[in-house]
């Protein structure tokens, strides 16, 4: 899934579309139940990590011993992370915030990342 977010198939259209089908889906969710603000920001936080490893391991050589290594903790970390902080959550209405935690991991992976391809012409009018 993260390659299609990163590929050249994945146009800008596509990504505000996938953007704010996540942000009705928290804004729903919140509805039934609010995730707290803490959680919130550690949503966030995954989702920025998710990031920050993906460009890491851009960076390694395709002959570098440590490359599949470092794939499996791409996979591993995030999933251990969102392990974690769901297991944190209260009982009661667990799949709703479950739900709101991983849109707002997605929408701070989306925004970052977004952000990092941005290109700005020197030349740009205002």
């Amino acid at each position: 899934m993260l390659e299609f977010w990163y590929s050249d198939q994945c146009s800008r259209q596509i990504k505000l579309m996938i953007c704010i089908a996540t942000c009705v889906m928290i804004y729903l969710c919140s509805t039934v139940q609010q995730l707290s603000p803490m959680f919130t920001g550690m949503s966030i936080t995954i989702g920025i990590g998710i990031h920050g490893l993906r460009a890491l391991s851009l960076k390694i050589a395709a002959d570098n011993p440590y490359k599949k290594g470092f794939a499996i903790l791409i996979l591993v970390m995030p999933l251990m992370a969102f392990i974690t902080l769901i297991s944190a959550l209260l009982t009661q209405h667990k799949i709703i915030l479950a739900l709101q935690v991983i849109g707002f991991a997605a929408i701070g992976l989306f925004i970052l990342s977004m952000f990092a391809n941005r290109r700005f012409d020197k030349n740009e009018q205002r």
